[in-house]
């Protein structure tokens, strides 16, 4: 898991005293929602339509059924919403009516001879562009006496694999000493086929059975800051924009964000869009900041260049050109400021075409918040603090807790 090094948490003083983190909880009362439309569009559009869910939702997909005097579980999955959802059914034969079972949501049972079962459904990543990128598929886990037995198994392709008729999943059925998988194409008639169940010879699963009883719940969000006064400045952070923290793709904005659509340089490049206009990097100390954002396959991501106020966005744009982008870095354009992924001190095991920078004013200074385009990758986001002099530190990590799957 990559955390920033000792030297990315490094700041000027007046950057982590107790009056700045103070002055965060003024400045949001004062602060004007700002409105990121332009950056979110395409996904906020997606996440308006009803077949593209949240992780929970995700989970609720995956439904667990139990009749334990007989020693019988079903997995049950759902691709309708309805309110009163049908799951399919299976034959009476083989699961003695339990996909006829009311309600849904449930991950855990026991049976009888003490067999104990857990089962947790999930979606790979949504993406706004792609084939079917906003129609990923979904997968599940099974744990059987605290042993996984199946791991992140599809159940349901995805939009574009949906072609080739794949099958999918209408239920598995557990017994004593077989899992039986049932599963439909398109107009072809259910099939069920069986395995034989041998769990003994796993391991116990210890990240999802872990002997401590302080294991973090999924969503938890811990921060890392550097040093006393780092971490409190920190949490005060994440105490503003938690609410909005729920998905590192947030499709929202928050009382910190800076309105990108009120600058008045704006125009198209290839595969990005760019922004550039006069910005306070502290009271009475201006920048350019020029922004090239996109979310397309190519570039998923946002680079940030601050420059003297007097350089024009057709001279920055022309340091830079974007096919060029992975080595931007490198190429230490005088008085210029780059942040981007790939970077020692911002993901630099990233590329920059996949991570997200989000300005933001904190205290009447500049403040970037970033994350990666792809939301299994750690820290879930961090925020750093463009210098005066040059250059940017890393303030805060942030890693929220992932389902295990």
């Amino acid at each position: 898991m990559h955390r920033p090094d000792d030297k990315s948490c490094d700041a000027n003083s007046h950057d982590t005293t107790e009056a700045t983190i103070y002055g965060i909880a003024r400045f949001m009362s004062e602060m004007v929602m700002s409105l990121r439309t332009l950056r979110y569009l395409a996904l906020s559009l997606m996440l308006a339509f009803p077949f593209i869910a949240q992780a929970d939702e995700a989970s609720r997909d995956v439904d667990l059924v139990c009749h334990a005097a007989e020693n019988l579980a079903l997995v049950r999955f759902l691709t309708s919403h309805d309110a009163n959802p049908t799951y399919p059914r299976l034959p009476q034969a083989l699961d003695l009516g339990l996909s006829a079972s009311k309600g849904f949501g449930r991950t855990d049972c026991t049976l009888a001879n003490g067999t104990k079962i857990r089962v947790r459904g999930g979606r790979q990543q949504a993406l706004p562009y792609g084939v079917g990128g906003g129609n990923p598929p979904e997968f599940f886990s099974l744990w059987i006496n605290k042993r996984k037995v199946i791991s992140r198994k599809i159940w349901k392709p995805g939009y574009e694999e949906s072609f080739k008729d794949l099958p999918i999943y209408d239920g598995v059925l557990i017994t004593t000493n077989s899992i039986t998988i049932c599963a439909s194409a398109e107009g072809k008639p259910q099939q069920c086929t069986s395995q034989p169940l041998d769990s003994i010879g796993k391991p116990i699963d210890r990240v999802e059975y872990a002997a401590h009883t302080g294991k973090a719940t999924s969503g938890h969000i811990s921060v890392t800051g550097k040093g006393a006064a780092n971490q409190r400045f920190c949490e005060a952070y994440l105490g503003l924009v938690k609410p909005e923290f729920d998905n590192p793709h947030f499709g929202q904005q928050t009382p910190l964000d800076i309105g990108l659509e009120t600058f008045t340089d704006q125009t198209e490049v290839a595969n990005a869009r760019t922004y550039s206009g006069l910005i306070e990097l502290s009271p009475g100390v201006t920048q350019r900041l020029m922004v090239w954002d996109a979310d397309n396959h190519y570039f998923d991501g946002t680079v940030i260049a601050l420059t003297p106020p007097a350089m024009t966005m057709q001279e920055i744009v022309a340091a830079y050109p974007i096919h060029d982008i992975e080595d931007w870095h490198k190429r230490g354009v005088p008085r210029i400021t780059l942040i981007s992924g790939g970077q020692k001190q911002l993901y630099p095991d990233l590329s920059p075409r996949y991570v997200h920078l989000v300005p933001q004013r904190i205290n009447g200074a500049l403040y970037i918040f970033a994350y990666p385009a792809n939301e299994e990758k750690h820290p879930t986001a961090v925020l750093i603090k463009p210098l005066a002099a040059g250059g940017f530190v890393t303030l805060c990590a942030f890693n929220r807790t992932e389902p295990h799957y």
